[in-house]
């Protein structure tokens, strides 16, 4: 009888035992679900608001800067210039938080320019010293011998030069100066300094007409000479960096254009004009100091042309401010508008007014 109870209480015991393993497996806990719909739901929310923010990157900037405009077929200038046209710049409102990040202006406070140098591959962080960087080291090329730029400037040079005389000019090298840019715009603005000028002086109706309206043209733009003397191996061995040496004048020319201490600036017509200028003891007397000569090819903006202005004293009177440029006296005729200023010399007192373009290395 007590084995039949005990038989009894151990088979409800086993049986009750078995019942709650069986009830982990079926009956899962009730947070687990609403910790899954919570976390299923807040996926949802992430991706939307992922999505959202897409749409609004790649999507916002073109809805914005291109409305609905009847189509029309332009040019591919046209529609450059209408960028610059359209362009209006936006009025000042606090920042969105949603939009911070489609911004499109904070594209380009984050670019960073680059200037590589084309010759040598160098890169600088400003422009300024890529150009400072260009006329010192790359001031010049040499020109191949025999092509027609070289051929051009070579009969330019040599046209002037007399035939009766024992002299004959042997060009070793010819180089093109690279200008920096800075140059070249004090060129080009006194240029339109000068044009503007002569247009006044033709409405004002004062001034000789002939010569003002070729100043409004081109500033009256001629081509001289100026020889001057260098020490330094420029253009040898594709040597196209300057020396800086106080003394090379050449150098200093390309490097910083003419002094304005100068009084005044004398270029020649021909090359043979410009090699007279410049004595022949001077090779001589310093040729301990390897100095040179060459000959500067310029444009020169001669504008309005003085002349007959050389003083009984010899000095040259440059208070007049009527003219750009002065030219001496010339064959016994004192009438400036019959002179030919292909025969004198021109003086040109304002040193943006000329701009070297070729160095002709040269011996006689």
């Amino acid at each position: 009888m007590a084995a039949q109870k005990l038989s009894s209480l151990l088979r409800q015991y086993f049986l009750s035992l078995f019942f709650l393993l069986v009830g982990c497996f079926f009956f899962p806990r009730g947070g687990s679900s609403t910790q899954k719909r919570r976390k299923k739901k807040l996926r949802t929310i992430t991706s939307s608001s992922s999505w959202t923010y897409l749409k609004r990157v790649f999507f916002k900037s073109r809805n914005q800067t291109h409305p609905n405009h009847a189509p029309s077929l332009t040019s591919a200038r046209s529609s450059q210039n209408s960028l610059v046209t359209l362009v209006q710049p936006d009025p000042i409102n606090p920042p969105d938080p949603e939009n911070v990040f489609s911004d499109d202006s904070l594209f380009f406070h984050l670019r960073n320019e680059i200037f590589s140098c084309t010759s040598c591959g160098e890169i600088f962080p400003k422009i300024n010293l890529l150009e400072q960087h260009i006329s010192i080291k790359h001031a010049v090329s040499e020109l191949i011998d025999g092509e027609s730029n070289t051929n051009i400037v070579k009969i330019i040079f040599k046209s002037g030069w007399p035939e009766q005389s024992n002299k004959i000019p042997l060009i070793q090298r010819i180089l093109k100066i690279h200008n920096s840019q800075k140059i070249l715009t004090r060129f080009e603005e006194y240029r339109e300094l000068v044009k503007a000028k002569a247009a006044r002086s033709i409405n004002g109706g004062g001034g000789r007409r002939w010569d003002d309206e070729r100043c409004v043209a081109d500033g009256n733009e001629l081509l001289r000479f100026y020889c001057s003397t260098f020490m330094c191996d420029l253009g040898q061995i594709g040597n196209s960096r300057l020396c800086g040496h106080q003394y090379c004048s050449i150098c200093g020319i390309i490097g910083g254009g003419f002094s304005p201490k100068l009084d005044g600036i004398a270029t020649l017509a021909t090359g043979w004009r410009g090699h007279v200028s410049v004595p022949e003891e001077v090779e001589e007397e310093f040729g301990f100091m390897n100095v040179k000569r060459a000959m500067l090819v310029c444009r020169v903006v001669a504008g309005r042309v003085g002349c007959d202005l050389i003083g009984d004293d010899g000095d040259v009177d440059k208070s007049d401010g009527g003219y750009d440029s002065l030219v001496g006296q010339g064959s016994g005729n004192r009438s400036g508008a019959l002179l030919r200023i292909d025969d004198e010399e021109l003086l040109l007192f304002n040193p943006r007014a000329v701009l070297p373009c070729f160095v002709i290395v040269y011996t006689v």
